[in-house]
């Protein structure tokens, strides 16, 4: 038990000692607000390299377009720089039983050029990659939702 308990103490400051400043390169920026989307949970992710994170006009816009008859609303807004949520119901009518369609777009307004990184997660997301795009443009995703 002793032996145990002084190998588990060793390991433990090994870990604590070694633990420094990370040397991955670039800090980023993510911003991903929270949706819900007919039960199903929808996060949005856009990363940006951190350095140009002055340089942002105003909140960094991310809006989640659904069909007109899905209950949808913004759940959470978290970020280190303003981002404002909204939901659109501006997508036809769906009826489908599975593949309900989602459009997310991201708009970040900035003074300087930079490569913006957008993801969306969630519970019943199937066919989730990863959009690419810069600032001042805006970035667009489709996905579709496994249940309604």
């Amino acid at each position: 038990m002793r032996r145990l308990v002084c190998v588990s103490v060793f390991a433990l400051l090994v870990t604590m000692l070694s633990a420094g400043k990370s040397d991955a390169g670039f800090e980023w920026c993510s911003e991903d607000p929270t949706f819900l989307v007919n039960g199903n949970v929808v996060d949005v992710t856009a990363t940006f390299p951190a350095e140009y994170k002055d340089s942002i006009k105003g909140p960094v816009v991310v809006e989640l377009l659904v069909p007109s008859n899905s209950v949808a609303a913004v759940l959470t807004l978290p970020g280190s720089v303003p981002v404002v949520g909204k939901v659109s119901r501006s997508l036809p009518r769906w009826w489908g039983l599975v593949g309900l369609p989602v459009v997310a777009r991201v708009t970040v307004n900035s003074s300087e050029t930079f490569e913006i990184h957008t993801r969306v997660t969630g519970t019943g997301l199937f066919l989730t990659s990863n959009v690419q795009g810069q600032s001042n443009q805006v970035q667009t995703a489709h996905y579709r939702l496994l249940l309604p």
